[in-house]
């Protein structure tokens, strides 16, 4: 190949590269601070007495007090993400609402959701949310720990 093949393959690889978005970077935001209302949330049978053909569903209620350290990306475009830790066999539902500064949502087991979208502004986010926890009550065998964590994704 000639040098000139060369210098032209080599221009158009970084024209190309001016066009393609750079990969975000992610990172586990650090949630100290966050606490639960109730460290241990009772699930309850959605129906008193589920039957063959009921709802076999188990819910549960916990409202969650979120610190999350954004310091290290104030004045970056960001998105953030809550996730959930893979359950033991269940599929594990979360669904919250929340009093504005995040998004709500739901999650199973093992995925995340966006919660925001946006410039960060201050260096830490507060916000009270409630979730809502449901799952298939013929499935559970035991007690779990949920484990829910936060990211974030900024560009370079």
């Amino acid at each position: 190949m000639s040098a000139r093949h060369t210098h032209a393959m080599l221009a158009g690889l970084l024209a190309l590269g001016a066009v393609l978005p750079a990969a975000a970077a992610t990172f586990r935001i650090d949630d100290t601070g966050t606490f639960a209302s109730q460290p241990v949330t009772p699930m309850r049978w959605r129906q008193l007495a589920p039957g063959r053909a009921g709802d076999h569903t188990v819910e549960g209620r916990v409202p969650v007090q979120l610190r999350l350290n954004l310091s290290s990306w104030v004045g970056r475009p960001a998105r953030i993400y809550l996730s959930l830790a893979p359950t033991d066999g269940e599929q594990l539902v979360a669904t919250w609402r929340t009093q504005g500064r995040l998004l709500p949502g739901t999650v199973r087991g093992g995925g995340r959701t966006l919660v925001f979208d946006g410039l960060v502004r201050d260096a830490f986010l507060q916000e009270t949310i409630v979730i809502d926890l449901t799952a298939d009550g013929r499935q559970l065998e035991h007690a779990q720990s949920l484990q829910f964590f936060f990211e974030i994704e900024v560009s370079p």
